[in-house]
């Protein structure tokens, strides 16, 4: 049987430790004289590139807390200057202006209210007829003293003489920014032909 040793040879792992210590004791001694200098004014440290936080809050999205609604709507015959609806309808022929108002709630923001109104109406089969696009945006800016406002609006648009007979659809769209909210409201309303009586008969 043939035994074989192992071992370690000594010098070796003395020359290793060696080297260890030495790298320590440069290492520390460069720190010394570099702190020495900068303490002593001969080098400056330069701080020219601003600091900048870790986390840019601006540019995390937030949803704000609030709330906007639509509270009452009603189409109208016609609306006066101090928002009144007269002979509230929801039928119309060709050729009608078709009038309505609505009331919206919301939270006001640092005390102001903005509003965005836009609208898009929808003939019998679906297809766009009128749309109120970004260009014609509405817009209610004021400042409150409250934590909520309502808010009165009124619009109208004028029906084609040769508009289809239907249920038409008037798809209301509101925003406001401040609360980073928007919201959709769909309110039905039916096209159809004048009624003519006989020849004599009002």
């Amino acid at each position: 049987m043939i035994k074989t040793r192992t071992f370690q040879n000594e010098s070796t792992r003395g020359g290793i430790i060696t080297q260890l210590l030495v790298l320590l004791i440069v290492i520390v001694f460069t720190s010394a004289v570099l702190l020495l200098l900068v303490k002593t004014g001969i080098l400056r440290v330069s701080a020219e590139t601003p600091q900048e936080p870790i986390l840019n809050m601006e540019f995390i999205p937030i949803q704000r807390s609030g709330f906007l609604a639509v509270k009452e709507f009603e189409f109208c015959t016609v609306i006066y200057d101090d928002y009144n609806c007269i002979f509230p309808k929801e039928f119309f022929s060709p050729g009608d202006e078709v009038h309505f108002r609505f009331v919206v709630e919301t939270s006001t923001y640092n005390g102001d209210v903005l509003l965005i109104e836009n609208y898009r109406i929808k003939s019998p089969t679906g297809e766009v007829m009128l749309e109120i696009d970004e260009k014609d945006n509405f817009h209610f800016d004021l400042t409150s003293k409250g934590e909520k406002e309502l808010i009165t609006f009124k619009d109208y648009f004028t029906l084609g003489e040769g508009s289809d007979t239907g249920e038409y659809t008037l798809e209301l769209v509101l925003e406001n920014p401040l609360l980073q909210k928007k919201m959709t409201a769909t309110k039905k309303f039916m096209v159809e032909e004048e009624f003519v009586g006989p020849a004599g008969v009002e």
